[in-house]
């Protein structure tokens, strides 16, 4: 039998009293949370890899990410002797027509409707689908903040469950609903696929919806509304004969604008869970910026501290893929740390912070992460503020969002930067799909002239978002080297929307012909082909295991040239490069590390960057006889000596102009102002052209 007992107490304008009494919920505008509810059974051969998916999805962003596996379906209906891990509340939300599954495992991301991420109809998608969706959704401000408190009798089983909801902005509807799951973990049980017989280990099962099938509702829901609302459950022994032991279980708190579109939500143990709210970063000046060499990059924000009296906390700045040569620290109460300090700060005082990032020379992509704990309270939900700097970076490695059987894409990035050293590349660095997203989204991509995006075999290949930022570039004169197998199936035959499908027509110029398969273990260059076409041939090898070999066959369109086949076969497209004179891409329909020769690989990448940066012209190139440029490298005095009267004009691996000179047959150019680097030097002469590249050394 269960029990509940309802306590209501709102507030509908929050003042000092009000922000003084409360504890489990911040009154500052914050993100959305990521609440996956994923469909899902026991014998499902795939549902093994939505588990993997959806707990990676977790791992990464533990506080704001919440998973909820609702077993139901024909999947989920147990043989004789199996166990029944059901629920009627779980039937009925996979069972309303706003979902439509298509498929196990599938999953509605805060039951949103993603038009470009599901071929269904419905909020329901594919599990390559997932953390696409809930990347969206973290970068949205929800309109309510949602915070909770557990305590459980264990003579009564009585849970007790403490929630408060404060709104930082009016709810687009006049009415939402509050929904409490009771989910378990740790239950063995039987999974097809899982290889473990019936001890397969099934965690996040919604066991019982304690506010009834679609939440009690809230009929406040404008800006400064606070309201707290007290549960008293009884758990139950078990469910079907499934025992339910509240150790394992957690309790899912989420607001929904009705019996779909899920606002924002937690999840805390059952047994004395807390969203205490030890303070609150606010008042960043800016997310992300563009450093310099040498010059601070400084980042202003305020922490007030959430405990009504004076509270140590420890504060740790850690950074990611930070270069050797850069420098980091931040500044609290006056004092300055590298890494981490710890500063008392008095009861709800607010602080005034700063991380002060120093670029050295070298390319970088860097997130810095600076997370408060409290040292009385450690067990209580720490607090972090991420900001990013981009420096000195003219060659961005993007590693695609997406997933595959593993949970997480292939970032395959030693391969690529050994391609780009073999190519003499400098300003090379990486990043992940939600960095670059944030970049594009806050303009830190002018000094960005070349892109090669990591495809690997993800999906959705690309959605809409990337598709948008990459046209946007290109049509701004960018470079653009992507690959991946299944691109072309996934645009075409899977994921892809109008809009994808437009950008691998138009940008990408190329059209979708076949899948391809392990007989494709061979590339050969177009011999006809001005850049590519004195490559080496090179065998194709499986880097995925199995059968999981698909490298994409296409035929070119438009502006693109077919510069690959395979098995020599010049009706199987492999690779296409592409120009409308004002962008250049080269498309791979497989991934760079499939290409076993790794000469062949790194000169892939190598003629790629040389024609990017127009060191191969496909027009007007002439005899080099009679042009000298030396010495080279040049550190102070290049001397450019010509057969005939000519212009010259002098430029950055970027495209930069930084010098031209007209009608000479010598011409001598201080470099000593020039950082180092790669140039080249464009001679014209009439309407021949010759480009050649140099370097200056310092």
């Amino acid at each position: 039998m269960k029990k509940r007992a309802l306590l209501l107490i709102s507030f509908i304008t929050a003042g000092f009293s009000f922000i003084q009494a409360q504890t489990l919920v911040s009154t500052n505008i914050e993100k959305k949370n990521v609440i996956l509810e994923e469909y899902t059974g026991i014998h499902c051969v795939y549902c093994p890899e939505g588990h993997a998916i959806a707990q990676a999805m977790y791992d990464a962003n533990p506080y704001d990410v919440v998973l909820i596996n609702i077993h139901t379906g024909g999947y989920a209906a147990p043989y004789s002797g199996e166990p029944d891990f059901r629920t009627t509340y779980g039937d009925v939300i996979a069972a309303d027509p706003e979902v439509q599954i298509g498929g196990y495992p599938n999953g509605s991301v805060n039951r949103h409707f993603f038009a470009d991420l599901t071929g269904n109809g419905g909020t329901s998608m594919g599990r390559s689908a997932w953390e696409t969706a809930a990347g969206r959704v973290l970068k949205e401000d929800s309109p309510v903040n949602v915070g909770a408190s557990t305590s459980y009798n264990t003579t009564t089983r009585e849970l007790t469950i403490n929630v408060e909801l404060y709104y930082t902005s009016d709810a687009p509807a006049a009415s939402n609903f509050l929904n409490i799951a009771l989910i378990q973990n740790g239950i063995l049980g039987p999974q097809t696929g899982g290889g473990l017989g019936d001890n397969y280990v099934h965690n996040h099962m919604l066991r019982d919806l304690i506010t009834g099938q679609w939440g009690e509702e809230i009929t406040t829901t404008t800006s400064g509304t606070f309201i707290q609302r007290t549960y008293t459950y009884t758990v139950p022994n078990d469910f079907i004969s499934v025992p339910c032991i509240v150790d394992n279980c957690d309790i899912a708190v989420f607001v929904t604008e009705d019996h779909q579109e899920i606002y924002s939500g937690i999840q805390i143990p059952a047994i004395n869970g807390t969203t205490y709210v030890i303070g609150s970063y606010t008042n960043l000046s800016e997310i992300i910026q563009e450093g310099i060499t040498g010059n601070n990059s400084s980042f202003s924000f305020d922490f007030t501290n959430g405990f009504l009296t004076n509270e140590d906390f420890t504060f740790t700045l850690t950074k990611e893929n930070e270069p050797a040569d850069w420098s980091s620290n931040f500044t609290v109460s006056g004092n300055t740390y590298t890494g981490t300090g710890t500063e008392t700060i008095n009861g709800s005082s607010t602080e005034a912070m700063t991380i002060d990032i120093t670029p050295g020379a070298s390319a970088g992509f860097v997130k810095y992460i600076l997370t408060a704990v409290s040292v009385n309270n450690p067990n209580l939900q720490s607090k972090k503020i991420e900001v990013y700097v981009i420096a000195n970076t003219g060659t961005l490695l993007i590693h695609n969002s997406g997933s595959w059987s593993t949970g997480s894409p292939v970032d395959f990035e030693d391969e690529y930067f050994a391609g780009f050293d073999y190519a003499s590349v400098e300003d090379y660095t990486s990043c992940k799909y939600n960095m670059f997203m944030i970049a594009a989204a806050n303009n830190k991509l002018d000094n960005i002239h070349t892109i090669f995006f990591n495809v690997a075999w993800t999906f959705p290949g690309i959605n809409e978002e990337i598709t948008a930022e990459l046209t946007s570039f290109l049509d701004n004169g960018g470079n653009l080297f992507i690959a991946g197998q299944d691109l072309g199936w996934d645009t075409w035959e899977n994921t892809g929307t109008t809009i994808t499908q437009a950008f691998y027509t138009n940008y990408l110029n190329a059209s979708f012909n076949a899948d391809g398969s392990t007989s494709n273990n061979s590339i050969s260059p177009n011999p006809n082909d001005d850049v590519f076409g004195y490559l080496n041939t090179s065998s194709l090898v499986n880097i995925y295991g199995g059968t999981n070999m698909f490298p994409d066959e296409m035929s070119a369109v438009g502006y693109g040239n077919v510069f690959l086949y395979y098995l020599n076969n010049s009706n199987k497209g492999a690779a296409i490069k592409s120009t409308n004179g004002n962008y250049k891409v080269v498309y791979l329909g497989f991934d760079i590390p499939m290409v076993s020769d790794v000469s062949v690989r790194n000169e892939i990448i190598k003629k790629s960057i040389d024609w990017f940066n127009g060191v191969v012209s496909t027009s007007n190139i002439i005899n080099t006889a009679g042009i000298n440029v030396y010495p080279n490298p040049a550190s102070n005095l290049l001397t450019i000596t010509t057969s005939n009267i000519s212009d010259i004009l002098i430029s950055d691996i970027s495209g930069k102009l930084l010098y031209s000179e007209k009608g000479s047959k010598k011409f001598e150019v201080n470099v000593s102002n020039f950082t180092k680097g790669v140039y080249f030097v464009k001679i014209k002469n009439g309407g021949s052209i010759t480009i050649k590249k140099f370097v200056v050394i310092q």
